[in-house]
């Protein structure tokens, strides 16, 4: 787990995720960490109760919840964490790392997860929920800055090219 220096959230959706890197991120990250699981681990508690993670209600609906404390799901994690950032005000959001696509063998940027949390991910379904996901309708811009993409529903930018249009 390698944290984006200087980030101030951190989501993942599941406790297996979770329970595998909670000590490095308690090392490695200062900011706020969230979930929507809520499944209880072999001690009896959750998440939140363990390891002070935040913890949202996820709801399998289209589009961005507008409501605080509530994600829509997307079925994936990158969705959730797109609508935890408009939830916390964001009015710019810039994807990186949403290939949205097989690489070879590689399923994921960063290669596969450690065993045990490798989830079969059905990019076609995860593209299809982000594509339900209006920026102007919420106020916001969403620019994907994947180098390597599926994911074409926002616009598709070199990284450098929109720091420097930013600035």
């Amino acid at each position: 787990m390698q944290p984006l220096p200087g980030a101030d959230h951190l989501y993942s959706c599941d406790y297996r995720w979770w329970k595998h890197h909670i000590a490095d991120v308690s090392k490695e990250f200062e900011g706020a960490c969230w979930t929507q699981d809520k499944q209880w681990n072999d001690k009896g508690c959750t998440p939140a109760e363990q390891w002070g993670i935040k913890t949202l209600v996820s709801e399998g609906k289209p589009g961005l919840s507008r409501q605080q404390g509530v994600i829509h799901q997307g079925r994936n994690s990158g969705y959730q964490a797109v609508n935890l950032a408009y939830l916390l005000g964001a009015e710019r959001i810039v994807l990186l790392g949403y290939d949205m696509k097989m690489r070879g063998d590689q399923r994921h940027w960063f290669g596969a997860h450690p065993n045990g949390l490798e989830v079969h991910s059905d990019y076609t379904s995860f593209i299809m929920a982000y594509e339900t996901i209006k920026p102007s309708e919420y106020g916001l811009e969403i620019f994907n800055a994947t180098r390597d993409t599926a994911l074409h529903c926002f616009p598709v930018v070199d990284l450098d090219e929109l720091c420097a249009a930013l600035s």
